[in-house]
């Protein structure tokens, strides 16, 4: 991974926990290596005069805003954040459940929220005087508190994925409508299925009343619902960015 735009440090720390069978055991060797590493290399970009101990306790517990100016806890947060980035991508890369799509575009479903979302900000251009409504009050009644926004991927096969992104979880500052320009690799988690016309606008917002399909004769005998083929896969987005060539 030589660029990274997207990474989501809240599930990949959780997933290295797991990965580690719980919290981080930093009296292992290897741990130790690794925290001595991290306090070095925050020592040399801040030419000294950090209390190494104090700093080490505060990596362990997560309290890194404790007893340090705002540029001390920034370096400090970006070297563990390296570290974290670096331990998903060594687990990622031998776990048959992370999923990886290499080097793919990534484009919004037509007429969905996302579609809206990457060019929301565009509105802001037209005068208002020459918009009947509240930009700001539609934005709100449409986007609100939303976190997870959906974007449409295919495989060699031709077959659509859907990839779902934490908006607040963007690097460098791209933003959702960056992804359509780019040749990325994704790394992911299945987390279920839905169909493509759910990602419109019209149907997201759409409640169920109850008057669901029965199922057929054969279903209820075999007491299973018949697999519609037409799903499409969810995949949540860990980390997405440029890869070296392997050439």
């Amino acid at each position: 991974m030589i660029k990274v735009v997207y990474f989501d440090e809240g599930s990949a720390t959780d997933y290295i926990v797991i990965q580690n069978g719980g919290q981080i055991d930093w009296s292992k060797k290897e741990n130790k290596e690794k925290l001595a590493k991290m306090l070095t290399e925050i020592d040399v970009q801040a030419k000294g005069g950090f209390n190494l101990l104090a700093l080490a306790k505060a990596a362990i517990s997560g309290s890194m805003q404790v007893g340090y100016d705002a540029s001390s806890t920034k370096m400090a947060e970006s070297t563990i954040t390296n570290t974290l980035l670096t331990d998903y991508i060594k687990f990622a890369n031998e776990d048959k459940h992370i999923y990886k799509f290499y080097n793919k575009y990534v484009y919004a479903p037509e007429n969905s929220v996302s579609m809206y979302k990457m060019y929301s900000s565009y509105l802001n251009i037209v005068p208002k005087d020459q918009i009947p409504i509240d930009l700001g009050e539609l934005n709100n009644a449409i986007l609100g508190e939303r976190g997870y926004y959906q974007m449409l991927i295919s495989d060699d096969n031709g077959r659509k994925q859907v990839l779902r992104f934490n908006i607040n979880t963007f690097k460098n500052g791209y933003t959702l409508a960056d992804l359509s320009k780019m040749n990325l690799t994704f790394f992911g988690v299945n987390v279920g299925t839905c169909m493509e016309a759910d990602l419109s606008m019209e149907n997201e917002f759409k409640f169920e009343t109850g008057s669901k399909k029965p199922p057929s004769a054969q279903e209820v005998v075999k007491g299973v619902q018949a697999v519609d083929e037409n799903r499409l896969e969810i995949f949540d987005i860990v980390l997405a960015g440029v890869m070296r060539d392997p050439s």
